[in-house]
């Protein structure tokens, strides 16, 4: 009786691991949703967008669908995918950035932590801009200027905490000036301020100053590698100019009780959909960067920058 119970167990044992197996082999066997935490256009939604237009060639034929739900700089959209059942079929891509530094000055509603990573698809790097009616003309006569100024100079950025006001605290601490900061709802609104002068110079995201070359002035990327949007503005790296990078990854992650084995696929599919030539087409359109990391260089990469960010988070 013992040796037919063991036996039956065995069998059923068995039998689970086979169906598992059969599982992940299967998947995607229906359309994956990934979830944007902002509105329809802008930059994390383009690489979601470009995403998906590649996506069925890659995914055995299965679709992914884009959906936005906008709200808490991203944190809802965050939140609603890690609360879904850990099957694979529902992804949240994330400005990382944000949600990194949101989380190192306070906890929120959701953290990196709720998720397994899955792929790094991007980036969004910082750019330090001036009206183009400024006599300034590079980043090094900023900060001297700054310098020279008595802390009386205004910069603009797009909220306390966020990933370009970090940006530019970074870049300030690294050349020991000070600005009275300004913040705005997006960086469209600091461009805006740049653009009547109402603030010295801004710092955003660089891709913003595209098509605004008349009225207002890029003076360098605060990176180690050029802008594809402005392939001939120089990186402060290059100028010489010290900072500490601080930009936002772009990273598709899914709940954090996901199979490895569908991390896994999930990343490897997503390694192709970056490496095709239209996904790329698109992102070169839009002036957006590329990256490629898998699921375990994006983790690292996140690791990375929680304890290289956390000394600019004052709590």
């Amino acid at each position: 009786m013992k040796l037919r119970k063991a036996f039956t167990k065995t069998v059923s044992c068995l039998a689970l691991a086979l169906a598992g197996s059969a599982l992940a082999a299967d998947y995607p066997e229906r359309p994956v949703n990934l979830i944007v935490g902002y509105k329809a256009g802008g930059g994390v939604d383009t690489y979601a967008r470009a995403l998906a237009k590649v996506a069925p060639d890659h995914l055995d034929g299965q679709p992914i669908v884009v959906v936005n739900k906008p709200g808490g700089g991203g944190l809802i959209g965050g939140r609603f995918v890690a609360d879904q059942p850990p099957t694979g079929y529902s992804l949240y891509l994330a400005s990382a950035g944000s949600m990194v530094l949101r989380n190192l000055a306070k906890p929120q509603v959701v953290s990196t932590n709720d998720f397994k990573m899955v792929a790094t698809i991007g980036e969004l790097t910082a750019g330090v801009f001036v009206p183009a009616s400024s006599p300034i003309k590079t980043l090094p006569e900023l900060i001297e200027k700054i310098k020279s100024s008595g802390n009386k100079m205004r910069w603009g950025h797009t909220g306390r905490g966020n990933v370009w006001h970090v940006a530019g605290v970074g870049m300030m601490k690294k050349n020991e000036i000070k600005a009275k900061d300004i913040p705005f709802k997006g960086g469209s609104a600091v461009r805006s301020a740049l653009i009547s002068n109402q603030i010295d110079f801004g710092v955003i995201g660089a891709h913003l100053g595209r098509g605004f070359e008349d009225d207002i002035r890029l003076l360098a990327v605060l990176s180690d590698r050029r802008h594809p949007a402005v392939p001939d503005i120089s990186t402060a790296d290059e100028l010489g100019v010290p900072f500490t990078k601080v930009s936002s990854p772009i990273i598709v992650m899914a709940p954090k009780r996901v199979k490895h084995d569908t991390i896994q696929q999930l990343s490897d599919a997503v390694f192709e959909m970056v490496s095709d030539k239209d996904y790329t087409a698109v992102m070169d359109k839009a002036g957006l960067p590329v990256a490629n990391l898998n699921w375990a260089d994006t983790e690292d990469l996140v690791r990375n920058v929680k304890v290289g960010w956390k000394s600019l988070v004052g709590k």
